[in-house]
C-alpha cells in the first residue's frame, strides 16, 4: 500500500505522551495535525493491555506520584482518576531461590555482603545524579565517560555481590523499562536526577511509585485516547502495514 499523503500545518513524530499532546494542543488551537509513530501503537514506554476478563495489565510504564505535574493535569483534564499503590506489609523477592521478606527499600534479611553493595551502590548513583546538571547534563564533569558506557556496564564494574547486581538492575533500570545494557548511564542518571533521586523514584508511598491511573497508563486504553484520536490524523508504519485514520 502506498503511503497516503495530506497536507497538515503540523507534523509530529512519536505518538508517545509528548507527542500526544503535542498533537492535541496544537488541534485545540485550531490547527491540522499529522502524527506520525513507527510502532504499531500509540503510548511510547507506556503500554496498557486490556485482558478478556476487564482486568487491565502495564506492560510499561505504570505509576504516577509527586512532582509529576503534566501527567496529573492531564489526568484532571480527563477526568482519569488514580488509586494508592498499595504498601502495607512485606515485600517479598526471590533471589537464587531464596525467599526474602523485607520493608522499606533494601531488603536487609539477604546478605551482610549483598546488602551492602546495595548500600553502597545506591549511595553512589545519589551521588552522580547530582553532579550532573540537569539542563545541560553534557556538561557534567565526567559527561563522556558516563554516556560511552551503559548502565549495565556500571553495575557490573561497581558491584562485586551478584544479588546485588541483580537487584540494582532490577530497581534502577525497571524504572525506566529498558534492560540495564540498553541505557546510557548518563542518560539514566540525568532522568533519575530529575525525578529527584534514586531513593525517591524506586519508592511507593510519597515516591515516584505512589500511584497508578485508573485503567492503566497507557493512553490507548484510558477515556483521554478516544478523544485525541478523532481530533488529529494518526498514521503508524510498521514493517508489516501502513494505517492511517484522520478526524
Amino acid at each position: 500500500m502506498e503511503p497516503v499523503v495530506s497536507e497538515v500545518d503540523y507534523c509530529v513524530v512519536g505518538a508517545g505522551f509528548a507527542g500526544l499532546t503535542a498533537a492535541l494542543r496544537l488541534q485545540q488551537a485550531g490547527r491540522s495535525v499529522a502524527l506520525l509513530e513507527a510502532r504499531d501503537r500509540v503510548g511510547g514506554r507506556t503500554f496498557t493491555v486490556n485482558r478478556d476478563d476487564g482486568s487491565w495489565i502495564d506492560r510499561g510504564g505504570a505509576w504516577i506520584g509527586p512532582g509529576q505535574d503534566r501527567i496529573y493535569a492531564l489526568m484532571d483534564e480527563f477526568g482519569v482518576p488514580e488509586y494508592k499503590q498499595h504498601n502495607d506489609g512485606d515485600a517479598m523477592m526471590i533471589v537464587d531461590g531464596k525467599k526474602h521478606r523485607y520493608g522499606g527499600t533494601i531488603p536487609w534479611t539477604m546478605s551482610p555482603w549483598a546488602v551492602t553493595n546495595l548500600g553502597l551502590g545506591l549511595r553512589a548513583v545519589e551521588k552522580m545524579c547530582k553532579a550532573v546538571p540537569l539542563e545541560s547534563p553534557w556538561e557534567a564533569k565526567q559527561a563522556e565517560e558516563w554516556d560511552r558506557i551503559s548502565l549495565g556496564e556500571w553495575i557490573e564494574k561497581n558491584t562485586m555481590s551478584k544479588p546485588a547486581r541483580d537487584m540494582l538492575d532490577m530497581a534502577l533500570a525497571g524504572a525506566y523499562t529498558s534492560a540495564a545494557s540498553e541505557t546510557s548511564l548518563l542518560w539514566m542518571l540525568t532522568q533519575m536526577g530529575s525525578g529527584g533521586g534514586p531513593t525517591f523514584v524506586i519508592s511507593g508511598k510519597g515516591g515516584a511509585q505512589d500511584a497508578r491511573p485508573v485503567g492503566g497508563r497507557g493512553p490507548s486504553t484510558v477515556p483521554w485516547w478516544p478523544r485525541w484520536a478523532t481530533r488529529c490524523t494518526f498514521r503508524s508504519r510498521s514493517a508489516r502495514s501502513v494505517r492511517t485514520t484522520t478526524a
